[in-house]
């Protein structure tokens, strides 16, 4: 069976998506490079919350790294056809061409931004997006995010989807919640 496989380049991506390769055959990778872990803090901040925009990523730096390890593109997908897409080359008519020609049986989605045609319409029947939220009550972006904000941790999650034209809107297939316990801190429980 052949896997089109689209992932982002954080170290949660290619976690998730190397035990997907295990299940595989042939493969042919996208990898969507990501926006840096760390954002530039926004300079209409006060100082306050400067602090804390700081204090929320390193955080979840920290957690990531411990939980997923020192993950890169290269040793993950070493082992595979890989092409590497800007987040403005993600739908373009090239790379349709390229999965045409691959023709693949298979499409997870996990970590890369909404995709569109012409990209879409050549994706196989069998295409599951991995999103970090529990469609429909968080899509978007930030889904693990706005639970906390709003003081509904039981909505963090994760769905598995079909895809289509709109975000996080396919037809659900599967959704999970992690077991909340005393003392889960929103790193955590993401």
């Amino acid at each position: 069976m052949k896997l089109l496989l689209f992932s982002g380049t954080h170290s949660r991506h290619l976690f998730v998506n190397k035990e997907i390769l295990k299940l595989f055959d042939q493969v042919l990778v996208i990898v969507m490079e990501r926006e840096e872990l760390m954002p530039e803090v926004p300079s209409s901040l006060t100082n306050r919350d400067k602090e804390l925009f700081i204090k929320h990523f390193n955080n979840r730096n920290k957690v990531e790294l411990s939980t997923y390890g020192d993950l890169n593109v290269k040793s993950v997908f070493s082992q595979y056809e890989t092409i590497n897409v800007s987040s403005n080359k993600l739908n373009t008519n090239e790379l349709a061409n390229k999965i045409k020609e691959f023709n693949p049986d298979f499409c997870f989605i996990f970590g890369v931004l909404l995709i569109l045609d012409p990209v879409l319409s050549v994706l196989p029947q069998n295409k599951i997006n991995l999103h970090l939220g529990l469609s429909p009550w968080y899509r978007g972006a930030a889904t693990l995010y706005w639970p906390f904000y709003f003081l509904q941790p039981q909505f963090c999650g994760v769905t598995f989807h079909q895809i289509n034209k709109e975000a996080d809107a396919g037809e659900i297939v599967h959704q999970c919640v992690p077991k909340l316990e005393m003392g889960d801190r929103i790193h955590e429980v993401a």
